[in-house]
C-alpha cells in the first residue's frame, strides 16, 4: 500500500502543484475554480488528480450552500485531510522542499523591468513571520508582468505570495530615511538574487 501511494503521489508535476497547494494551506478549503487558478492547470487533469488524491485518502470534500449574507460561495469544497496515514512526513517534505527554481525566477524577474535588486525571504527560504516573500526594487517594472509572475509563482509554491515592489526614488528614501520596513526586509534572513545598489551589501 506506501509504494502505491508514493506512486500515486508524485507521478506529475499537476499533482506536485496540488500537494503544495493543500499541504502549505491545511486549513483551508478550495473550490474547483480556486484550485484551478491557484494551480494554472487545465482543469480536466486537475479533476483527475484530485479525484485520485481523494481515493488514497489525502483529500476530502464537503458540499457546501451557498448563503449571500454571510458571503458563502455554494459548491463542492476540497481540504487535505489531517487524518491521512502520512500526513506529517508529507508536510515536512514538502515544506522542506524548494519552493521553486531560483535560477527560473532570476530570468523571469530580470524581465519585469530595469530591476536593481530582488531578494527572497519567507516562503522561499522555507520560513515563516516574514513582512514579505520578494521584495523588488526597480524602475519601469511592467504591473502586468509582475502580476503574471506572482501568479506563476504562485501556482508552483502552492502559497500566496506577499511581496513589495518600489522604484528607486522612493527606496533611497526610505532607506536612508531608516524606514522600519524597509529596514525590516534588508535586516532579518533573506537571499539577494539581484543587487545593483551600491550602499547594499
Amino acid at each position: 500500500m506506501p509504494e502505491q501511494i508514493l506512486e500515486h503521489l508524485f507521478e506529475s508535476p499537476v499533482k506536485l502543484k496540488l500537494l503544495k497547494l493543500f499541504l502549505r494551506n491545511p486549513q483551508k478549503h478550495f473550490l474547483l475554480a480556486e484550485i484551478v487558478k491557484r494551480t494554472q492547470a487545465n482543469k480536466r487533469i486537475v479533476r483527475r488528480q484530485l479525484r485520485g488524491l481523494e481515493t488514497i485518502g489525502l483529500l476530502q470534500q464537503k458540499k457546501v450552500k451557498g448563503n449571500r449574507k454571510k458571503q458563502i460561495k455554494g459548491g463542492l469544497y476540497f481540504s487535505v485531510n489531517p487524518n491521512f496515514d502520512f500526513y506529517n512526513e508529507l508536510q515536512i517534505l514538502i515544506l522542506k522542499s524548494s519552493p521553486t527554481s531560483k535560477g527560473k525566477m532570476l530570468k523571469k524577474i530580470l524581465r519585469l523591468g530595469r530591476i536593481k535588486m530582488a531578494l527572497i525571504a519567507g516562503v522561499f527560504l522555507n520560513a515563516s513571520n516574514y513582512r514579505v516573500d520578494l521584495f523588488i526594487v526597480g524602475d519601469n517594472i511592467s504591473h502586468k508582468r509582475l502580476m503574471n509572475f506572482l501568479a506563476e509563482m504562485e501556482s508552483e509554491v502552492g502559497k500566496e505570495i506577499e511581496y513589495a515592489a518600489m522604484d528607486t526614488k522612493e527606496f533611497d528614501y526610505r532607506y536612508h530615511m531608516f524606514d522600519r520596513f524597509v529596514r525590516d526586509i534588508l535586516e532579518k534572513p533573506h537571499e539577494k538574487l539581484i543587487n545593483k545598489i551600491r550602499f547594499i551589501e
